[in-house]
């Protein structure tokens, strides 16, 4: 039994010192996030314009699991895109999610596990827990289990780097920290995207391996609308960078504010008074591919001056990505 145990232990060493682990993580120099829903299963034209945007973090979004272990995206509830460990979605979004590395600025792709909200249905995260637990009869951790197989599926065929934790209801820290180690053995990192609550999702960063969970994205709108990074620094006491997450205008269907979205001149000036706490971060991002296209669909530069100028999807994607990098040059 020792020796297995050793033998387990030199392969997690493996993945995490390995150059190919050490690729995975966040890019080099100013990281630029665009959450991507609204993206599966896409198109070529859309595709080709997120590889050349500028941007060098495409988070694939959002994807939710259900009781039988099937993953869906929330783009298209329709059928499922991991069925029994096998991947059943879309084959030419595959090939789009391929086509994000060739020449362009992509650097790192991840993938966004989304859960409910209060009060509504069980939903990721609730059944991430239970097939954890043991005592309940699940599958468990091992390669055998449900969720081995779902990140197998996520690495290998969909080719993402990271998964990213989205959990607004749930928290239970320990399954959270289990799915990090399994990710780990398979070569995925793991990042964080909270609204709120710095102590519970410190208590993930602490019982986490070391260099497993490389990034924090902090939802700066909505429900985190109040939220600053340099405070979340200081209250997770860690090295891994925070991102402040804007929600650009064109949001929930209008030009104006809502839920604090944000013109591109708008994230600017937050993301100036958000250095000005962390002096050394080195990135931001923006939520989502969606909005982009109902900004340009609503026709906001015309309708609402103040929103911006932008008058085709292009053209605000590059405004929205000159915003955050601007900041960092």
């Amino acid at each position: 039994m020792k020796k297995y145990l050793v033998v387990i232990q030199l392969i997690s060493l493996f993945f995490v010192c390995s150059p190919l682990f050490a690729q995975q993580g966040r890019p080099a120099g100013p990281n630029t996030i665009l959450f991507g829903r609204g993206t599966y299963p896409g198109d070529d034209s859309s595709y080709a314009m997120i590889r050349t945007s500028g941007f060098t973090t495409m988070m694939l979004s959002s994807f939710y699991i259900k009781a039988n272990g099937d993953v869906y995206s929330g783009d298209d509830g329709g059928q499922p895109i991991i069925h029994e460990g096998r991947y059943t979605g879309r084959q030419d979004w595959i090939r789009r999610v391929a086509s994000l590395r060739q020449g362009g600025s992509v650097r790192r792709i991840e993938i966004l596990l989304e859960g409910r909200w209060y009060n509504q249905p069980p939903n990721t995260f609730d059944f991430i827990r239970d097939w954890i637990d043991s005592s309940k009869g699940a599958s468990g951790t091992g390669p055998g289990s449900t969720l081995y197989g779902i990140l197998r599926v996520m690495k290998e065929t969909i080719g993402v780097d990271a998964i990213c934790i989205d959990d607004e209801s749930v928290y239970d820290s320990t399954s959270i920290i289990r799915l990090g180690k399994m990710a780990q053995e398979i070569g995925l990192h793991m990042s964080l995207c909270p609204f709120t609550g710095i102590p519970y999702w410190k208590s993930v960063l602490d019982g986490s391996p070391a260099a497993v969970v490389d990034a924090i994205y902090l939802q700066c709108y909505d429900g985190g609308k109040n939220a600053v990074p340099g405070d979340w620094v200081r209250g997770l006491a860690s090295t891994v960078p925070v991102y402040p997450i804007f929600l650009c205008r064109g949001a929930f269907s209008t030009c104006g504010v809502s839920h604090n979205s944000k013109s591109p001149e708008e994230i600017k000036a937050q993301l100036r008074e958000f250095k000005s706490g962390d002096p050394g971060m080195r990135g931001a991002g923006v939520w989502q591919m969606a909005d982009i296209e109902d900004y340009i669909r609503q026709r906001c530069a015309d309708v609402d001056p103040a929103s911006g100028t932008a008058t085709s999807v292009p053209q605000y994607l590059g405004q929205l990505r000159e915003s955050l990098a601007g900041s960092f040059r």
